[in-house]
């Protein structure tokens, strides 16, 4: 039994095949990371096995006898034995004794790796760990870290975001991982050979209707419309369009205006705004435009508005997210 690379979970290990751990219970709520546990552990059954080397169960589909019944099952394929458990969280507690009884009488040569899309109930890790298992938490990224995640992430593409790119890709798709993950494959898939990409082009390249409608009312609120600024809210909360997702658009806007402006009182010629601003040409225009009927008084107040409901939503404020951010726009278009 010599030394293998085993690839299981979000780290590599490097021991003898003896050392394999009997059980692994991975549980959290980040489904792109549970996603990429699952190939993982499936390329590392197929390289032992060859296909169809990993025994895969749907615990909504299979209770707990039918998936201890499956361990104790003889098998001729040769190496380890992998089965794979997806959904325990739907098992109750009171069927979970077949499967502790499972573990603590596990074969050799046998891995079981048992899935949970959240919380796992507390006796499956008890019986885990009893059998000398390991537990891989996954959980997803808080929304204020997204970006942080979503540019890791598109890295493990071949892919390279800065930080206002990844911005731009959440308020474009949203804070969760899964839609974030394969945003970011199509991306990569849809740019190559290019290995990297600005904020604009990730807006336009992962623009959707909702998407477009969020900085039309970004440009709402810059113009000081209230009444088309709560309008365009309506309608996009109806389409079921968080109040997270669309804070960066409309943040992003009032910071463009807002700087165009500070250069044009400045005494910039309109020449050399196009490099300050660095924006294409046709955005730069639009930009100036805005930026010359601004009030600069109330950019300034919308700013501090969107930097106060950031802070109530992080800090678990007593409003709830969609009231705080209806205030905040009623204050920011005024």
């Amino acid at each position: 039994m010599g030394g293998a690379r085993i690839d299981v979970g979000d780290r590599a290990y490097t021991r003898d095949m003896a050392n394999l751990k009997p059980a692994y219970l991975v549980s959290g709520d980040d489904d792109a990371k549970i996603d990429a546990w699952r190939a993982r552990v499936r390329a590392r059954a197929e390289a032992d096995g060859g296909p169809g080397a990993l025994e895969l169960y749907d615990a909504k589909a299979s209770p707990p006898a039918e998936v201890a019944a499956g361990v104790a099952t003889l098998s001729f394929v040769e190496g380890n034995r992998y089965l794979l458990v997806d959904g325990v969280e739907a098992w109750k507690t009171g069927d979970l004794e077949p499967v502790e009884q499972a573990l603590r009488e596990m074969p050799p040569a046998t891995v079981l790796v048992l899935v949970a899309r959240g919380k796992s109930p507390a006796r499956l890790v008890q019986a885990v760990e009893a059998a000398g298992g390991e537990l891989r938490s996954c959980a997803a990224p808080k929304p204020w870290e997204m970006p942080k995640w979503a540019v890791e992430r598109a890295a493990e593409e071949g892919l390279r975001l800065d930080g206002e790119a990844a911005k731009a890709l959440v308020g474009a798709v949203g804070a969760r991982p899964q839609r974030l993950a394969r945003e970011i494959e199509k991306l990569a898939t849809m740019v190559h050979p290019r290995t990297q990409l600005v904020a604009d082009e990730v807006a336009r390249l992962a623009a959707r209707e909702s998407a477009s409608q969020a900085y039309d009312l970004a440009d709402a609120i810059v113009a000081g419309d209230s009444a088309a600024s709560l309008s365009l809210a309506e309608r996009l909360a109806a389409a079921d369009e968080r109040p997270s997702r669309l804070a960066y658009p409309i943040v992003r806007r009032l910071r463009e205006v807002h700087r165009a402006a500070t250069l044009i009182d400045a005494g910039m010629p309109e020449k050399r705004l196009a490099g300050a601003l660095k924006a294409p040409p046709w955005a730069v225009k639009r930009t100036i435009a805005q930026a010359r009927r601004a009030d600069r008084d109330r950019l300034e107040r919308a700013l501090c508005t969107f930097a106060d409901l950031e802070v109530e939503t992080r800090g678990g404020g007593e409003l709830d997210e969609d009231t705080a951010f209806t205030l905040t726009l009623a204050s920011a278009a005024q």
